[in-house]
């Protein structure tokens, strides 16, 4: 009898936990369970029975599960053994993101303990001067932002990148729920 493809996951992820090096994967490896999980979710939304759909969501919730360890995994093997370049395109992807918070967070502490009050000033000016994107649940007069200039009104349903500073604030109210676009996921 074939394997099937959550079989082939949880094998792959076993494999990886019992093995102290990264393991090679096909090239193709997270495209193929992506695919997988497009074609469950398509034969849930043909009007299964209701079993059927239970079922399925079940398969999406262990392939959910199983993929997050298994990336996490690799990815800590990755950066402890200096071999992030062993991975996939899609898990340097996450690994980046990763590893960018690493050297952040080094630079910063080494500043801050080393007397350099001159990084700890640009990372407090970057921070200030960083955007982030929303979407307005409701209206929103003018706001004046900690850079002094004026943002809005904004309508329902309206998107602007503003100040982080002042969009924590509409956030946090309810006015306003970030959203992501393709450069920051």
């Amino acid at each position: 009898m074939p394997e099937t493809t959550l079989e082939y996951l949880k094998r792959r992820l076993d494999s990886e936990g019992n093995s102290p090096a990264l393991l090679p994967l096909p090239n193709d490896f997270y495209s193929s369970i992506s695919s997988y999980s497009q074609k469950l979710k398509r034969s849930a939304a043909s009007g299964a029975s209701e079993l059927s759909a239970r079922l399925t969501g079940t398969q999406e919730k262990m392939i959910e599960s199983m993929v997050r360890q298994l990336l996490k995994l690799r990815a800590r093997k990755a950066v402890q053994h200096g071999a992030v370049l062993q991975l996939l395109p899609e898990e340097r992807y996450v690994c980046s993101a990763e590893q960018r918070f690493q050297r952040r967070l080094d630079a910063l502490v080494d500043a801050v303990s080393g007397g350099q009050p001159s990084f700890v000033e640009f990372a407090h000016l970057t921070e200030a001067r960083r955007n982030i994107t929303v979407r307005f649940l409701r209206r929103v007069d003018e706001q004046v932002g900690l850079d002094l200039r004026h943002y809005g009104p904004f309508e329902a349903e309206d998107v602007a990148s503003i100040p982080a500073a002042s969009a924590d604030i509409l956030i946090a109210s309810g006015d306003a729920v970030e959203i992501y676009t393709r450069d920051e996921t």
